[in-house]
């Protein structure tokens, strides 16, 4: 069985990707699909019981059911906060280009239906020292991605800018997810949905409240064509 792969991107850091990834893998999961999760490389991780730990990986791995282990869920992982480039280089070392694609084996000849992999920061943030995310999107055969941004005040700039950029390098998102990150919502937040709509015709698939568990039909029934 080839697993259908899912790309998991943001117009920035911060902007609810995990929320939104972990949120898409408890409601396969709870479907009976078997899930994977996959963060390729992870910063500002913790030492915890003598193994650099990432919050990020930690929630997709329960969110999915634990399948595998945390070690493969997120094989590199770096203390420093910031980019994966610069906190690698903080810790004397490189992120291993090959091993970004590589660890994925694992997830895509296993015996998974879906493949839910979340990348680090914005579309065009460093992933590695020659890599921005955009570059490791169609490194792991068939590939679809959604685009998560924050509900706020800014989104449209952000969402619309993100997306005509990717176009200029051959990436458009199957749909955008619009996620409130704080509890108290900006009141651009009932409107910014509409307003992106007016200017691409990449779909809004959802608009998430903040906590929200319960996803929407527009959003689950891209997993299952």
């Amino acid at each position: 069985m080839i697993p259908r792969v899912w790309f998991v991107t943001g117009t920035d850091t911060e902007v609810g990707k995990t929320y939104v990834t972990s949120a898409i893998a408890r409601a396969l999961s709870l479907q009976g699909r078997r899930v994977g999760v996959y963060k390729p490389v992870a910063s500002g991780c913790e030492l915890v019981n003598r193994r650099w730990s990432s919050e990020d990986a930690d929630r997709l791995w329960t969110a999915a059911g634990e399948p595998l282990s945390l070690d493969v869920v997120c094989p590199q992982r770096f203390e420093a906060e910031l980019s994966p480039p610069e906190a690698a280089a903080s810790a004397g070392t490189r992120v291993d280009e090959d091993r970004l694609v590589r660890g994925a084996d694992v997830w895509l000849r296993g015996d998974f239906d879906v493949v839910l992999i979340e990348g680090a920061g914005g579309l065009f943030s460093p992933i590695s020292e020659r890599w921005l995310n955009i570059d490791l999107v169609g490194r792991f055969g068939t590939t679809e991605a959604i685009l998560v941004a924050a509900n706020r005040l800014g989104c449209v700039h952000q969402t619309l800018a993100t997306c005509t950029a990717g176009e200029h390098r051959g990436f458009r998102p199957r749909g955008i997810v619009l996620s409130q990150t704080d509890s108290a919502p900006t009141p651009s937040a009932k409107s910014n949905a509409r307003a992106i709509s007016r200017f691409t015709d990449v779909p809004v698939l959802a608009s998430l409240a903040y906590g929200q568990t319960e996803l929407p039909e527009s959003l689950m029934a891209c997993f299952g064509d």
